[in-house]
């Protein structure tokens, strides 16, 4: 709409129409495996070999080539995103939480007077299965005992603070809702100072009267510095009242007609009844995670949150779990169990990762540990589904592949295709490195995958492992060429002396577990697409081929080419996300070509292509498209071939014969 200007005069304006096409990062790598401790089933970022063993643990066999594989590649990777795998199931091999209780020791007399937290359970297991639910625990409990659990097995790295979360002596918690009260006082003694519950019958109701809202005193907890008081709550079967118990300057106990208004929030001059929850990193000892206020008991805050210490943790942290157990109580103290002085933080240990056994299935069969895995592995690569959560452009194996069970490479590879956007990078299995086994068994017959998004190496590699200090350690091919991708852009090859040579400080190579020649390299090369490693005397052991596992002869059985399709289909379907819901008008149309030529040009200048064109015009955005609310870009690509296979002829020539030259300027 233009706008009226009343007066003359020069009135200018900047339109920013320099809109550029976002590169990705053309190296990203995903990792499925298994590991001492960490996060499980949650794609951690790893930037290092050094960073992969503080989240995850030492590298070692005992945990399968995952970890050695993140660290060769990440050499040069160093955005790397590992999925920590652990059984899973309902039965003995279930994976454990690494576990502590924080617990008051006493009778309720001497609760009140002050109680001692241990670091042990005292006659009960502390260890919890991972995904069981907390109805392990009674719905009503809320007593002052609770388990805090590292969430994943095996864990080594935090620690666990809990304390009063009172900041000072003006900030305080109380129950906002007006409440009914009415003293209750000990017949005997004359006073009250325990906690007792009131029911509430139809004459004593009538003398209930309605009071502002009050401050809730605290139990004192003298050793620990922290306040837990614990509510009795329970339904009156007469009156339908809920009944909650508590004492109040030691007269009082309260009953709320509906728990659900209770709210609980800052008052001045009074003391809370919260308490803060500290997660610590073990190694340099900082704050992680912080929970200032938790209750022990149902309460919600001035927002209507929950700060039942279970709703405020679980779901929240991303390293520890909470869990209430009232059944956990116990008058008597624990044998052997030193009572601190303070307890300042309290270490999650004592976990364990659970092992793959046989179980039954559906029709009675015997199903292997062997195959359990490899079914919760393949389970594992769905953390990758979503392209639009993690950017990763390589998929790797990392040697899960047995002589019986490529669904681990099957999974993988069903993944890049509904991504779009990566390549996957298999092994051959370790025990069919064989010229043979590989020519008439394992990709005529088990490996049978038909896709341009994929490519296979063989033959495994024997290292020295400076980790470990163990010589012909035999390591997957597919970490080396991960690492040789990330050094170098999609359009060149991953092959060759220039850029295939495999190197490692990690593992670095001494042999290989097979050696090809000419002959049996060029029919597993050329036949069954598996690029194979030789041994070249002088440089070492490089990648000698980029073939894909498409069948069909066509430029995208190359890995440059099948790259580099699928790097520029990335980029250009994220910046096209841009002119969505945009008029589709002719210079929309313009603007697009423009904006998708420009990145063109310049993986035509690295020599990524040979040719391209960009076509969304009139052309083939014809009035029916454009009133189907559709727009229609179209990319015409020319990829870079390699040289593969050079002719060097040299001729020998009699005395006084000449031969005929012509120059490009003579044409």
């Amino acid at each position: 709409m233009a706008t009226n200007y009343k007066f003359p005069g020069v009135y200018a304006n900047v339109i920013d129409r320099s809109e550029i096409v976002s590169t990705n990062a053309t190296t990203a790598c995903a990792f499925v495996g298994e590991a001492e401790f960490g996060p499980i089933l949650k794609p951690t970022l790893v930037t290092s070999a050094q960073d992969y063993t503080q989240k995850f643990g030492k590298l070692s066999s005992k945990y399968g080539y995952a970890g050695y594989s993140l660290a060769v590649a990440s050499e040069t990777v160093t955005e790397n995103y590992f999925v920590r795998v652990v059984p899973t199931g309902n039965n003995e091999s279930d994976a454990k939480l690494a576990s502590t209780s924080v617990r008051v020791k006493g009778s309720e007399a001497e609760r009140l007077e002050g109680g001692y937290f241990y670091d042990t359970i005292h006659g009960a297991e502390v260890l919890r299965d991972v995904g069981s639910p907390t109805g392990l625990f009674r719905d009503d409990d809320y007593d002052n005992a609770f388990i805090v659990a590292a969430t994943d097995p095996n864990n080594r790295k935090f620690f666990v603070s809990i304390a009063d979360s009172t900041i000072n002596t003006y900030r305080a918690y109380a129950l906002l809702a007006p409440v009914t009260v009415t003293p209750i006082k000990n017949e005997e003694s004359g006073v009250s100072n325990s906690l007792v519950t009131l029911t509430v019958s139809e004459d004593a109701a009538s003398e209930i009267k309605v009071l502002d809202p009050i401050v809730v005193k605290r139990f004192e907890n003298n050793v620990f510095n922290g306040i837990f008081k614990a509510y009795s709550v329970e339904t009156d079967k007469n009156t339908g009242y809920t009944l909650i118990s508590y004492c109040v300057d030691g007269e009082y106990s309260t009953v709320i007609e509906d728990f659900s208004k209770v709210r609980v929030g800052r008052y001045p001059n009074d003391d809370e009844t919260t308490f803060s929850v500290t997660v610590y990193e073990n190694d340099s000892n900082s704050v992680i995670e912080f929970f200032e206020y938790c209750t022990l008991y149902p309460s919600i805050d001035n927002y209507g949150n929950s700060m039942y210490v279970e709703d405020v943790i679980n779901g929240t942290s991303n390293y520890i779990q909470v869990f209430v157990n009232n059944e956990l109580y116990d008058d008597s103290e624990p044998e052997n169990v030193p009572v601190p002085e303070r307890v300042e933080m309290l270490e999650l240990i004592g976990g364990q990762s659970g092992y793959w056994i046989d179980t039954t299935g559906d029709n009675g069969e015997t199903v292997s540990a062997n195959d359990n895995k490899y079914k919760d592995l393949c389970a594992a690569w769905d953390t990758f589904l979503d392209r639009s959560q993690i950017t990763v452009s390589l998929l790797m194996n990392s040697g899960y592949i047995t002589a019986t069970n490529t669904s681990y490479q099957d999974k993988m590879i069903a993944i890049a295709e509904h991504r779009r956007d990566c390549f996957c990078l298999l092994d051959v299995p370790m025990s069919l490195t064989d010229f043979e086994d590989l020519k008439d068994d394992f990709r005529p017959t088990m490996q049978t995958s038909n896709s341009y998004r994929a490519a296979l190496f063989s033959p495994w590699v024997r290292t020295f492992d400076v980790v470990q200090g163990r010589a012909n350690f035999i390591m997957c091919p597919s970490a080396y060429i991960a690492k040789i991708m990330g050094a170098s852009d999609p359009w060149l090859a991953p092959a060759g002396l220039n850029r295939g040579v495999l190197s490692s400080s990690v593992v670095s190579p001494t042999g290989l577990t097979e050696y090809y020649d000419v002959t049996t390299g060029g029919i597993l090369y050329s036949d069954n697409q598996i690029n194979c490693i030789i041994r070249e005397k002088g440089t070492g052991y490089i990648n000698w081929g980029q073939r894909t596992l498409q069948r069909k002869p066509s430029a995208l059985d190359r890995i440059n080419v099948a790259r580099t399709i699928i790097y520029i289909e990335t980029v250009l379907r994220d910046a096209a996300r841009f002119h969505l819901f945009e008029n589709n008008t002719a210079y929309e149309r313009l603007q697009v070509e423009m904006q998708f030529g420009t990145f063109l040009q310049q993986i035509l200048a690295a020599d990524g292509i040979q040719q391209y064109k960009v076509i969304c015009d009139e052309t083939n955005n014809t009035p029916a498209v454009i009133n189907n609310n559709q727009m229609v870009i179209d990319i015409y690509l020319w990829p870079s071939y390699t040289a593969e296979v050079i002719h060097l002829n040299t001729y020998v020539m009699a005395t006084g014969a000449t031969v005929s030259v012509t120059t490009s300027s003579q044409q």
